[in-house]
């Protein structure tokens, strides 16, 4: 699949319980960072057009076990909508984790639907049910959007926002199939079964309609004009008050509850049996070459296939050593990444959430993007010098 049409269009708590001991974005360790970047770069942060979110988490492991963390943002604007696209498969697959959990299943378990989705991307040979290991692969090696839309189906709406408003994400809108903007064929659900590595149904869930949600701070609209399937522009606003949103603090959130849940009170984090979880990790910091089921070929398929962060759109492979866990999402000139990063060389621990938008013009859905100038080039850096300043800070 080509790396532009791997993500389809994704058509609370307070910030300070998200992101404690927040530091001003003037702080020592963002002029550190920022004096790393080159002068094209550095004036992206100042952009209020590329609408720049940056969190650095930096873990401090405490002697009884336990985890504390130092945050420091840049840019957060809560209320402010942009697209999370694919970065929503995250909290989708621990969803589904918690789900074969609460079953006893593990990842060798299938999710078979009961019937195609309603809309939304779904090949023709797409079956209707598949491993949750091998949906993981290719959700996290490649960022295919057929195992989320697997996953929705079975969950059903109503359940999936029920469960992440009580881990605190009460703002967070997974609303919509990836690739479909009907937002009343995405209120319904076809269901699915869990079946055993033996295929024998463990539990099953009915077609399900779902209560109608929007996005919570009000009315959200983008943009200066919309590209239609004919290729004509709709002048006006777009309304994507119906779309997916997650607010990138939240984003972060769940990857820090999953990977370092000893950070976390016990309510935030995921209820995934140990072996599930394990191989969930594993599928975080999945690169395509690493797959076997299915298996990637790295010339089409490199390691910044969909992943950004310190490898940006090049065919680089991620330096040895260097593990990093995490999701990314690409849709409608929103570039996103969330990461748990470890280097094993410096001993540098951190997490590391980014955005940018990369649509100048203001026209939506028409595939005129500067990723590749801007993007891509920024989550690269931007990623490289907080490495540095972590390494720094270890040798020091």
């Amino acid at each position: 699949m080509d790396r532009r049409r791997f993500i389809a269009f994704a058509g609370g708590v307070a910030l300070a319980s998200m992101l404690p001991r927040t530091a001003a974005a003037d702080a020592p360790g963002w002029r550190a960072v920022f004096a790393r970047l080159s002068p094209a770069l550095r004036a992206v942060l100042d952009d209020p057009d590329r609408q720049v979110q940056l969190i650095w988490l930096r873990p401090q492991r405490l002697r009884g076990g336990g985890v504390r963390m130092q945050s420091l943002a840049h840019g957060l604007e809560r209320r402010r909508w942009f697209s999370p696209a694919s970065v929503s498969k995250l909290p989708m697959a621990l969803l589904m984790a918690e789900r074969l959990s609460e079953h006893g299943l593990g990842a060798d378990a299938a999710v078979r639907l009961h019937a195609p989705p309603m809309s939304g991307e779904w090949p023709d040979d797409e079956p209707l049910g598949e491993s949750f290991a091998r949906g993981v692969n290719r959700t996290f090696a490649v960022s295919d959007n057929a195992p989320y839309n697997r996953w929705y189906e079975a969950l059903g709406a109503d359940a999936i926002h029920a469960r992440l408003a009580a881990l605190g994400h009460r703002d967070v809108r997974l609303l919509s199939r990836l690739g479909s903007a009907d937002a009343e064929a995405n209120r319904r659900s076809v269901g699915a079964a869990l079946l055993d590595a033996h295929g024998a149904t463990v539990a099953s869930t009915p077609a399900m309609h779902a209560a109608p949600r929007r996005f919570p701070f009000g009315e959200a609209r983008i943009g200066s004009g919309w590209m239609n399937d004919a290729g004509e522009v709709l002048p006006g606003p777009r309304d994507v008050s119906r779309s997916n949103f997650m607010p990138l603090a939240d984003s972060l959130a769940m990857l820090q509850a999953f990977v370092l849940p000893e950070s976390v009170p016990a309510r935030r984090r995921w209820r995934i049996d140990d072996p599930l979880r394990e191989r969930l990790l594993a599928a975080l910091g999945l690169r395509p070459r690493d797959s076997i089921d299915p298996p990637y070929d790295e010339a089409a398929y490199p390691d910044g296939h969909a992943r950004w962060f310190f490898v940006g759109d090049g065919r680089q492979r991620y330096p040895d050593g260097l593990r990093v866990l995490g999701k990314t999402g690409m849709a409608w000139g929103w570039l996103s990444e969330v990461a748990h990063v470890r280097d094993a060389d410096s001993g540098a621990e951190f997490m590391l959430a980014a955005s940018i938008h990369c649509n100048a013009d203001g026209i939506y859905n028409d595939d005129r993007y500067d990723y590749d100038d801007v993007g891509l080039p920024f989550l690269a850096e931007i990623a490289r010098a907080v490495l540095a300043v972590e390494r720094d800070a270890r040798t020091g």
